[in-house]
């Protein structure tokens, strides 16, 4: 256990209205993590808490404590960790919920998010995490430090805002896995052998199953750019044998129009991406010669990037675009929910990318 730093604690006081009584008497969870038990079929269920103690005179001691248990249910979970603590456990402030990624794969999120969604402690605007491995053990990183769900929650914010990762909440996903036309997508992170959390890139679903399949965070980046989910700020990076080295695009506007029909009872996906940018970075002897090169090298190579991103999405049998929604709108008379996987594996995708470079710094005459 180890003391919290001022700063912490003054955003957890201006979250509600607070009296020394609610504070000495609750603990506020603010990480859970589930994943597979070791020796059993139980989920093993863990949580970093704040401990607010009256320390007499108006003052009040901070620490950080860290508990786990395993049972068959998050509900019973729940109840074996309140029997572990005097007062009451506060779950409504837990803003970062881990799923391991075996836990994930073979009974799914949903049995773990039910309980959490339904409850009235639940606070919808948590943020649910695939982890490698077990999320217990990136829980309990720095147990004598700063409690590492803030470091996850900053990491998770500058990648949403970097478009690297969806922004995604426990309201959100419960929407789209209760969906049966698209696929969801969650930040995955992992720690180094150093144990530095790290972001790995984004877990691909079907339905509320983690499907065992990931996206670098380059990729994901493009996906959401299909998705029309541009954050503050893209940057893309284009390999080509036109180039000495790889150059980077920093995307300023993006707009994606996808296009679902049937076609000889086949699916065809036409997908036109329009993105404007600037470039970034260049650097070697061999470059496009002028902006129009550079747009029509651009626009190639990311229309094979995108190529390759949508095979990948069917390898994983994972409608991360949508195409199901979208089918079902156009084509609502032949759509079938129940064949709908199946005929996801046939879908024909034929992407095209168009890029705009609006500024080169000079890179590029």
């Amino acid at each position: 256990m180890n003391k919290i730093p001022l700063i912490f604690l003054t955003v957890f006081l201006l979250a509600g209205c607070w009296d020394q009584n609610q504070l000495k008497d609750n603990r506020i969870v603010n990480g859970v993590s589930f994943d597979t038990a070791e020796e059993s079929d139980d989920i093993l269920g863990t949580v970093r808490a704040i401990n607010i103690r009256g320390a007499g005179g108006g003052k009040f001691e901070v620490r950080d404590e860290f508990y786990d248990t395993e049972n068959e249910t998050v509900a019973q979970i729940e109840t074996d960790l309140q029997n572990k603590v005097s007062g009451n456990m506060d779950v409504g402030k837990a803003f970062i919920i881990l799923v391991g990624e075996e836990l994930a794969m073979t009974k799914g999120i949903a049995p773990i998010l039910e309980p959490i969604i339904r409850s009235t402690h639940g606070y919808i605007s948590s943020r649910i995490v695939i982890t490698e491995g077990k999320g217990h053990d990136i829980l309990s990183l720095k147990l004598q430090d700063s409690p590492i769900v803030f470091e996850i929650d900053n990491l998770l914010i500058g990648s949403a805002r970097d478009t690297y990762i969806p922004k995604e909440t426990l309201f959100t996903v419960w929407n789209d896995i209760s969906d049966t036309t698209t696929d969801v997508i969650l930040p995955y992170i992992k720690k180094d052998q150093e144990d530095k959390l790290m972001l790995a890139g984004s877990s691909l679903f079907n339905g509320d199953t983690f499907t065992g399949h990931t996206l670098t965070t380059s990729q994901t980046s493009l996906l959401l750019l299909l998705k029309n989910e541009l954050g503050d700020r893209a940057k893309l990076s284009v390999k080509s044998d036109e180039l000495s080295q790889p150059l980077t695009i920093s995307i300023e506007k993006a707009k994606t129009n996808i296009e679902v029909a049937k076609e000889d009872g086949k699916v065809i996906c036409t997908i036109t991406a329009n993105l404007k940018g600037r470039l970034l970075s260049s650097y070697g002897e061999k470059s496009p010669k002028s902006i129009n090169q550079l747009n029509q090298m651009t626009s190639k190579e990311l229309s094979k990037k995108t190529k390759e991103l949508t095979d990948l999405l069917v390898k994983a049998n994972s409608d991360a675009l949508g195409i199901g929604k979208e089918l079902s709108i156009n084509e609502h008379t032949s759509f079938n929910p129940v064949t709908w996987e199946h005929e996801y594996q046939q879908v024909i995708f034929k992407p095209k990318v168009n890029v705009n470079i609006l500024g080169t710094s000079h890179l590029v005459q």
